[in-house]
């Protein structure tokens, strides 16, 4: 997939940089059980034997785990962000000779638009949405320690996690067809006003300036009605997700306590639990939320690689001056 196109190639080119942010994410995301195991040997160890150096080692051993988990998502977003700089600088010549040939050739080009999809490449990637593609494939890791704690407290994150992917997809449908044609009415809208403004002297002497805004409001009028529209689902799929997200807090420690009631679990594992559910379920809450900045990172992508498609780089002669 990533080697059809010269954009798909310059993102597996960092494939080596992806590799250490995957081990990296590897021990942040295992290092967050020590909190609740060190819970758990607070409430089911310290509180029975008082044992002072009991405590004393388990609250050293855990600082230590902090800082690693520390140190080790310091390293992977310094991973991400450089990825991101080294990504534009190997691109934005190339989008500028694009945007360049674009104009020459076909007379109508935006560079602006052309880099405006080049950053929001590159902050997605190095965002939210990138942190949480890396952090999503744990969640089993913290399914499989709910299922040791008992098979209840597994099979309740189980339907939580399929709660939320369906919001997610569905949600998707709902909204990414309104919310393309809001960003494209948008870019309409902005094109057509900066290629009339170019000539704005003759615009004026020619008395045009009343038509050419009425031309204009129309198209950012139909602009604001795709944009409240798609506004108005996505709040709809926000409020939906909010509901199941503090719903779940409840519902898992009413689920422990009654654990707790039939005696199958103490009390300590009932609040470890909710913390374990949380972890399990923040990759997946992080990719709903960021599900916004995806479709407008794909749709970028796909409009930078055909831009780079049609207009691609021209061989320079040694004997010819570089552009």
């Amino acid at each position: 997939f990533f080697n059809r196109s010269e954009l798909g190639r310059a993102i597996w080119g960092f494939k080596r940089e992806f590799v250490w942010v995957g081990i990296f994410s590897f021990f942040a995301n295992i290092l967050l059980i020590a909190p609740t195991l060190y819970m758990l040997q607070v409430f089911d160890r310290v509180m029975i034997s008082r044992s002072e150096i009991t405590l004393l080692v388990l609250t050293l051993v855990v600082l230590l785990f902090f800082g690693m988990m520390a140190f080790a998502e310091w390293i992977r977003s310094r991973l991400l962000v450089r990825s991101g700089v080294k990504f534009d600088e190997q691109l934005n010549s190339l989008v500028f000779r694009a945007s360049f040939d674009s104009r020459l050739r076909a007379g109508r080009s935006d560079a602006s638009e052309a880099f405006s999809n080049l950053t929001q490449i590159r902050q997605f990637a190095t965002g939210v949405g990138g942190f949480a593609f890396f952090d999503a494939p744990f969640t089993p890791v913290y399914l499989g320690v709910l299922f040791m704690m008992h098979p209840v407290l597994g099979y309740t994150s189980v339907l939580f996690i399929v709660l939320l992917m369906s919001i997610a997809f569905l949600g998707s449908k709902f909204t990414d067809k309104h919310l393309e044609k809001s960003m494209k009415a948008n870019q309409e809208s902005g094109s057509f006003l900066g290629m009339k403004l170019r000539n704005s002297e003759l615009v004026e002497s020619l008395g045009m300036l009343q038509n050419l805004r009425r031309l204009w409001m129309l198209r950012h009028e139909n602009y604001l009605e795709l944009h409240e529209l798609s506004q108005k689902r996505m709040h709809q799929v926000q409020a939906v997700t909010k509901f199941v997200r503090y719903s779940q807090q409840s519902i898992v420690l009413a689920v422990g306590a009654w654990l707790v009631i039939q005696g199958d679990l103490s009390p300590a594992s009932m609040v470890a639990a909710n913390m374990l559910m949380a972890n399990a379920l923040r990759p997946i809450d992080t990719l709903v939320s960021a599900w916004r900045g995806f479709v407008m990172a794909k749709k970028a992508y796909f409009d930078l690689e055909q831009l780079l498609e049609k207009y691609p780089p021209k061989k320079v002669n040694s004997e010819q001056t570089e552009f």
